[in-house]
C-alpha cells in the first residue's frame, strides 16, 4: 500500500465528494460547544437557531489548508469594470457571476476612482495564474481593466478570519492600532 503524502495528499473521487459536502454543510456539532461551555446541547441549539434566525450567522466555512490541496499561489486583483459592463448588467448580476467564478476565494465591491472590485484568487502555480491573467488582459480588455495585482505564496497568508472584529463586538472593547504594530511606545 502506498504511503500517503501528508504535505500533498492525493484525493480520491470519494475524498473530493466528501470535501464538497463539508464545504456545503460546514457545521460544528452543538454537543462540542455545549461540552466546552458546560451547557446543554439544547441550549446551544437554541442559541445557534437565534443567531441564524436573525442573520448574524449566514453560513459555515471550514478552514482549508490550500497547500494540501495543491494551491500554492494567491493573487489579489484590483480591477475596474468598463461602463459598458455596468450598462449591460446590474451590480447584483455582476456580483453573482464573480461569486461563482472558479479560482475566486474572496471578492469585494468597491467604489473607487480606479477600482470597482477587489478579488482574491487562488492558483496551483505561477503558470496557471499567468495564463488566467493573460486571458483577462487579452479576451476581456474592453470589459475589465486590471489596475494592480499582488501575488503571494499561500504560506504567507497571516490570517483569514473575522475573529478580530468579532472580539471587539463580543467583548465591547475598543482596540488601538498599537495592538497591531510592534514596538509602539506611547509618548
Amino acid at each position: 500500500m502506498e504511503k500517503m503524502n501528508v504535505d500533498l495528499p492525493r484525493l480520491t473521487e470519494n475524498d473530493r465528494k466528501v470535501l464538497k459536502y463539508i464545504l456545503d454543510i460546514k457545521k460544528i456539532p452543538d454537543s462540542y460547544i455545549a461540552k466546552n461551555m458546560q451547557l446543554s446541547p439544547q441550549a446551544i441549539f437554541k442559541i445557534r437557531e437565534k443567531l441564524e434566525g436573525c442573520g448574524i450567522i449566514k453560513g459555515y466555512m471550514p478552514i482549508i489548508d490550500f497547500k494540501k490541496i495543491g494551491i500554492n499561489i494567491m493573487t489579489m486583483l484590483i480591477v475596474r469594470l468598463s461602463s459598458s459592463m455596468w450598462n449591460q448588467y446590474t451590480d447584483e448580476e455582476i456580483s453573482a457571476r464573480i461569486a461563482k467564478a472558479p479560482y475566486v476565494v474572496d471578492a469585494y465591491r468597491v467604489s473607487e476612482e480606479n477600482a470597482t472590485h477587489i478579488i482574491l484568487l487562488a492558483f496551483r502555480d505561477i503558470d496557471q495564474k499567468e495564463k488566467y491573467i493573460k486571458e483577462i488582459q487579452t479576451k476581456f480588455s474592453d470589459e475589465v481593466m486590471i489596475n494592480s495585482t499582488y501575488t503571494f505564496s499561500v504560506q504567507k497568508v497571516i490570517t483569514h478570519s473575522p475573529l478580530g472584529i468579532l472580539n471587539e463586538i463580543i467583548d465591547k472593547k475598543e482596540f488601538s492600532p498599537k495592538d497591531i504594530f510592534l514596538n509602539h511606545v506611547d509618548k
